[in-house]
C-alpha cells in the first residue's frame, strides 16, 4: 500500500506516520509532498492508495499557503488527464476559514475531511482508522477497476429506452443485472478503439427508482460514464420543442423542510446541487454547435417533428411529481433563475455517481423537451424528443468516445 501525505508543516504528520508504521506499513510506502507542485510530480508517475490533502497548500514550496492551491490540485486529480488519481482522498484542515470556503467542493470529491488539532490525537485516530480499513477490505491489494466503458440509464422503456436500441449500435439480447434488472449490452467504435456499452430501463419513473438502478449498475459494472436519456418538460423562453438539455447542474427542487411563518406552512428549499465534468460539457457544447449533424438527425426523422432543434446546457431541476399546471415552474424558477428544464430522475443518477465508491464514474444526462408543464402538455413529442436526446448521445460518443472513454 501506497500513500501521499501532502502537507506543508510534515513535522506535525510524525505521530501519524508512526501509528500508520504500526499497522505494518513501511516507511518508504509513505510518501510526504510539502506543496502542490512536489504532489503533482509524484502523482504523475505513482498510483497511491491513499492521498491526504491539506486544504491549505503552497503552490511552491516558497509560496504563501492557499486554499485554491489545494483546491486546484483536487481538481486535477479527479477531472485532469495528466495526474494518477488515488483510489481515496482524505483532506485534512487546522483552519475553521478554509473549511468554511472550500468544505462543500472537497467534500463532494473525496472520502472526508478530517479536522486537525494540536491538543488531541482524534485525527490521527480517523485516518489511521482509514488505512486499517483499506488493509482489510482488500483494496489494496485488488483495486476495482472499470469493468465497462459506458452505461445508459432510461426512465422509461416507451419511448426512452426504445429509442436507445434503435441507435444504429448492434444490441444484444436482454440479460439479468440481479433478480430484478435486465440489461442490454453492445459495442461501439470511436477513434480506432472499440468500447463496450450496457443500457438499461428503471421499472418506474423517478429519482429513487432511478438512483437505485444506477446504484445497480455502478457497483455491479463500473462504467467509467453513466449516462440518462429520455424526455422533460421546457422552460417556455429559454428553450423550444425538441432540444436536447445537458443538465448541469441538477437538483431535487423539492428538498428542504416544511416551516410555519405568520400561521403559514410552507416549504423551504435547501437544492444541493451537483454538477458534470468539464470535458463533458465541452464537447456537448461541441456538438451543438455541429449545425450540419443537427440538419442530418431532423431529416433522418420520420414522424411528427417541431421544427429545427438545437443543443442547450444549463440547470435542470428533478422532482417526484409530473408537472402540467404551469404555476409550480414559476416556484421552481426562483431557485435558479437559468433555469432550462424540469424532469423526475436526473439528480438521482447524478447522486448515485457521487457517492459510488471507487472507481467512481463520471454521470450527465441528456434530456429532450417534449413539453413545457403546462395545461397544453400533449404526449405527441415524446417520440421525437427521445430520438434527440439518443441521437445526441450517440453522436457525442462515436464522436469523442476515445477521449470521455479515456482509461
Amino acid at each position: 500500500m501506497k500513500i501521499l501525505m501532502v502537507d506543508d508543516s510534515p513535522q506535525r504528520l510524525k505521530p501519524l506516520i508512526e501509528r500508520v508504521e504500526a499497522l505494518g506499513l513501511a516507511r518508504e510506502d509513505i510518501v510526504l509532498a510539502q506543496c502542490a507542485m512536489d504532489a503533482r510530480a509524484l502523482l504523475q508517475e505513482t498510483q497511491f492508495d491513499l492521498l491526504l490533502l491539506d486544504i491549505c497548500l503552497p503552490r511552491r514550496a516558497e509560496d504563501t499557503p492557499a486554499d485554491a492551491s489545494s483546491l486546484e490540485l483536487l481538481e486535477d486529480v479527479i477531472e485532469g488527464e495528466d495526474l494518477i488519481p488515488p483510489r481515496h482522498i482524505l483532506c485534512l484542515t487546522a483552519h475553521d476559514s478554509s473549511a468554511a470556503s472550500v468544505s462543500e467542493k472537497f467534500r463532494q470529491h473525496t472520502w472526508a475531511i478530517v479536522r486537525y488539532a494540536a491538543d488531541t490525537d482524534e485525527w490521527i485516530g480517523q485516518i489511521t482508522n482509514s488505512v486499517a480499513w483499506l488493509i482489510k477490505s482488500g483494496a489494496v491489494t485488488e483495486p476495482r477497476r472499470h469493468a465497462i466503458d459506458l452505461a445508459i440509464v432510461t426512465a422509461l422503456r416507451d419511448p426512452e429506452f426504445e429509442a436507445v436500441l434503435k441507435n444504429g449500435w448492434t444490441w444484444s439480447p436482454a440479460e439479468p443485472l440481479d433478480d430484478v434488472n435486465f440489461i442490454q449490452k453492445t459495442t461501439f467504435e470511436s477513434g480506432g478503439r472499440t468500447f463496450s456499452v450496457c443500457a438499461a430501463t428503471a421499472p418506474r419513473m423517478g429519482m429513487v427508482s432511478t438512483a437505485l438502478l444506477s446504484a445497480k449498475i455502478i457497483a455491479e459494472l463500473r462504467p467509467r460514464v453513466l449516462v440518462m436519456t429520455g424526455i422533460c418538460a421546457g422552460v417556455p423562453g429559454k428553450v423550444k420543442m425538441g432540444d436536447v438539455l445537458l443538465a448541469d447542474p441538477s437538483w431535487d427542487y423539492q428538498s428542504g423542510k416544511r416551516v410555519k411563518d405568520k400561521k403559514v406552512t410552507q416549504f423551504s428549499i435547501s437544492p444541493h446541487q451537483l454538477d458534470i465534468a468539464e470535458d463533458i460539457r465541452s464537447r456537448v457544447d461541441q456538438i451543438g454547435a455541429d449545425k450540419a449533424f443537427l440538419r442530418h438527425t431532423l431529416d433522418a426523422w420520420r414522424g411528427e417533428a417541431p421544427g429545427e432543434f438545437g443543443v442547450k446546457i444549463g440547470p435542470v431541476a428533478s422532482g417526484s411529481a409530473v408537472l402540467a399546471d404551469g404555476e409550480a415552474l414559476e416556484e421552481i424558477k426562483r431557485q435558479k433563475r437559468d433555469l432550462i428544464g424540469i424532469e423526475m430522475e436526473v439528480y438521482g443518477l447524478y447522486a448515485a455517481a457521487r457517492a459510488a465508491s471507487s472507481p467512481r464514474p463520471s454521470a450527465f444526462a441528456l434530456k429532450s423537451v417534449c413539453d413545457f408543464a403546462d395545461p397544453d402538455k400533449k404526449d405527441a413529442m415524446q417520440k421525437f424528443a427521445a430520438y434527440t436526446s439518443t441521437s445526441v448521445m450517440t453522436e457525442l460518443f462515436e464522436r469523442f468516445g476515445a477521449d470521455l472513454l479515456r482509461s
